[in-house]
């Protein structure tokens, strides 16, 4: 019994003996590196003064990409992006959280496995005034008919 005991201890020994070095806790600091001091514009590189600058929400997921929406008109929103979906063919739906206010479809420029270019113009009205308008781009399954990769964008007030 003693020399299984005097066995067991020095095969743990020597284990510990052979083993990797611990890791470091803390890795080496590095500095950072300084960008390179930017170089004044030159009057023919500045940007017009008088045009406002605009802050588009790009929206994505994994079959839409780059889409933006605008608001054209009272009720009209244009929508542009990018798409990969079956037969190049995107459905909508616009709900106000109750109901669906307006749905369809339209072509991309291609299909997938490309991504097609879109630009569509939606017209819908809301039918409570401090509703929130939300656009649904899907595509729907082709094995089910089920609504596939939902992109929820909320369209713009103004």
């Amino acid at each position: 019994m003693k020399k299984l005991l005097f066995v067991l201890l020095t095969v743990g020994l020597l284990q510990g003996c052979t083993s990797a070095p611990p890791a470091q806790e803390n890795p080496p600091v590095t500095q950072p590196e300084t960008p390179a001091p930017a170089q004044p514009q030159t009057p023919a590189e500045q940007p017009p003064a008088e045009q406002p600058e605009t802050k588009e929400t790009v929206y994505a997921n994994d079959i839409f990409r780059n889409v933006t929406v605008k608001k054209t008109g009272e009720d009209t929103f244009e929508v542009k992006g990018q798409a990969q979906v079956f037969e190049a063919v995107v459905n909508y739906v616009v709900e106000d959280g109750h109901n669906e206010l307006t749905q369809g479809f339209f072509q991309t420029s291609a299909g997938a496995p490309e991504w097609g270019d879109f630009t569509q113009t939606v017209k819908v009205k809301k039918a409570e005034p401090n509703s929130t308008l939300m656009l649904i781009l899907f595509e729907v399954s082709a094995k089910d008919g089920s609504r596939r990769m939902e992109l929820i964008i909320p369209l713009p007030e103004e």
